[in-house]
This record gives C-alpha cells, structure tokens and sequence, in this order.
C-alpha cells in the first residue's frame, strides 16, 4: 500500500497495520540546522508545491504530505510588492496581499502586522474586482500537466487549500479589524464570508473536477492557548451556513473527507465543525491542553491528525519514546488517527532526534 493510499485509508478509518505518518510541514530554520547536521544539501522543502526539485524532505522520511491544489487564492492581480523603509534589523514592506508588515531579518518566519486593505465596506468594494473567480491566474499555465502529475503520483495524498471563512476575513482587515467589524458592521463580515463560499465554489469547481483531490483542507487558525477567538455562537451565526454551502458542494463534487487546521484550544468549536460537516481536524497543540486520546474518546468519530507534543520530541529519546507511547497504542486502537507532531516540525529538534522520533513512530503497530 502506497503513502497516499494509507492516508486516505486512515481517513475512512480503515483499519490499518500500522500508523500512517504524516508532518504538516518544517519550518526554514529546520532543514538549516539539519543541514550542519548532515541532512544533505539537496533535500528540500516543496512547501506548497506537490513537484519537488531535489530530493522532497518528506519523501526522504518516508512521510505523507499534503500536495495542495490551488493554494493562496485572494489577489488577482496582486498588490505591487512595495519596500516602505529598511534598516540593518528590519525592513517594513506591503505585501502583494496588500498587508504593511515589519519584518525582523533575524526572525522572518513572524512578522509584526502594520496595516491591512480593508477596514470598512468602501475598503472592501475597492478590491472585489482583485477577489474575481474568473480573474486571469487563478490557474497555472502548466494546470494540466500538474493534473497527470497529481493523478499518477502515489507519496503525496492530494487536498485542496482553501483559507477558511474565519481567516479569510481577517487576512483581508487583520484579527483586531474582523472582530470589532463584526459588531460595527455585521452585514458586511457576513457579505465577505458568503463571498468567500461562493468564490471556492466557482474556482475549484474545474480542480475537483479534473484533478480528483483526496480531500479538502481548510485553514482557519481561529484558536488561541484558551480558547477560541471567536464564540460558539458568533460562530454559528457567521460561519457555519458558509460551512454548510461550501461542504454541500464539495461532497457534489465527491469529496468526502474535510480536514480543517487550527492551532490551540479547539474543544468548544469541534461540534460545530462537525455539525457542518467536517471529518477531520489537525494539529492539536498539547500545551493548548489538547490531548489527542481524550478528543478521541470524546468525538469518536472524528478522525485526528498531529497531537504529538513537539517539545518533547525535541528533549531526546528518552522522552520520544514516553510521548510515542502515550498516544500511540491508544489511537492505532481507535483508528481514525494520522500521526504527527502538534504543528510544524521547529529547529529545537535535532535531526538525529528527528529520525530516530520517525524510525519509532513508522515501528508502531496497530494492536
């Protein structure tokens, strides 16, 4: 059975032999440190891209990855990228998502928001024209050879990657902007969300149709340590029905499974999500008290991916051993289970940790 075959199995919660491993991703300053640790120069990071140059760091482990259809669907065509101010230390740009950000040279990877395209309705009508399905670029020039690619390949399960309907808002206004937009002016977040559904439908309508992903996958980062950003009920009243609209379609156009990813505590929201029906959920932080063997009890139909802690990866084998074992056993028993770390592989884990952390995982037998 291939990579991208177990995956999907584990999906259907199809009983399987052993865990099917998947990663969510490795940041830069990773493969930078694994690299003066002897990881080879021409393993790479495909990122977003499901063709890899070089040697794909997730084939090199023998680990799932995603392969995402269209990812980064907003600007058509982008804001010119424009070099505000610089200095030895840091630099404060506009993106071509129309975002003024300062950027620590040291520290990239999290800039410090300055300012966002849209902060009212006016704001808003200004760049719908950018936000058009049928904008020029929303598919590549080489899109059908990327669909034999995608269909032929067999280490990479296929997803679409669609900003979900919390995210989107706020890549478009920043998070202090949506959520006091959502009392100044309700019926303007709830036009950009059914917007938002109705763009998804009208672009991936050609994708699903020819490239036959695997699953959807949704982003939404809507949780903190705490809790979740927005309530349960703000929840229902603003997302689920474009939850509903969006899901309906995908499941016309035969995909069953729908993986949604938010960091933190995600408890209060999981009902709702499933209420809308999505199968699957991903990372489960843990020091957000989410523990993967409890959630599963709780919601055992809900298939988990991630949830290993990685800080206790990084602590050595010793602690790998006491973290591989206190999720494992339990959630190869329940199925429904794709095993990976609680968010994106970080630089505190050296690569010998890593691949001994990867040799015990993929050792692991369902009971």
């Amino acid at each position: 059975m291939t990579l991208r075959e177990r995956f999907v199995s584990a999906l259907a919660f199809e009983r399987l032999d052993r865990a099917v491993h998947t990663e969510w991703g490795f940041w830069d300053d990773t493969l930078s440190r694994w690299r003066t640790e002897g990881l080879p120069d021409d393993v790479v990071d495909p990122s977003f891209s499901y063709v890899t140059a070089g040697h794909d760091v997730f084939q090199h482990f023998g680990i799932a990855k995603f392969g995402y259809i269209l990812p980064g669907q907003y600007y058509r065509p982008p804001f010119p990228y424009e070099l505000v101010d610089e200095d030895d230390h840091y630099r404060v740009e506009r993106t071509e998502n129309g975002v003024l950000q300062r950027v620590n040279k040291m520290n990239p990877t999290i800039p410090e928001f300055i300012d966002y395209p849209v902060k009212n309705r006016r704001d808003y009508e200004a760049i719908r024209d950018r936000l058009a399905p049928d904008a020029a670029g929303r598919y590549p020039d080489d899109w059908t050879e990327l669909v034999e690619i995608a269909r032929t390949q067999d280490h990479t399960p296929m997803c679409t990657h669609m900003d979900g309907f919390f995210a989107s808002p706020r890549e478009m206004m920043g998070l202090t902007g949506f959520l006091t937009t959502l009392y100044d002016d309700p019926g303007l977040i709830r036009e950009m969300v059914n917007d938002r559904a109705e763009f998804y439908i009208a672009v991936y309508e050609r994708a699903l149709r020819e490239m036959q992903p695997d699953f959807a996958f949704v982003w939404e980062d809507m949780c903190f340590k705490n809790g979740p950003l927005l309530s349960p009920a703000m929840f229902r009243e603003f997302l689920l029905p474009a939850y509903r609209k969006l899901i309906s379609f995908l499941r016309d156009m035969g995909v069953v499974h729908v993986v949604v990813d938010s960091d933190g505590d995600v408890l209060e929201l999981i009902p709702l999500w499933i209420e809308a029906g999505v199968t699957a959920l991903l990372p489960f932080e843990v020091r957000a008290g989410m523990d993967v063997v409890e959630i599963g009890e709780l919601f055992p139909d809900l298939v988990i991916l991630g949830g290993i802690d990685k800080h206790r990866i990084a602590e050595g084998r010793a602690s790998i051993d006491d973290e591989l074992d206190r999720v494992l056993p339990a959630m190869l028993a329940r199925g429904g289970y794709l095993a990976g770390l609680d968010h994106w592989v970080p630089p505190q884990i050296s690569c010998d940790d890593f691949r001994y952390y990867v040799e015990r995982l993929q050792s692991y037998r369902a009971p």
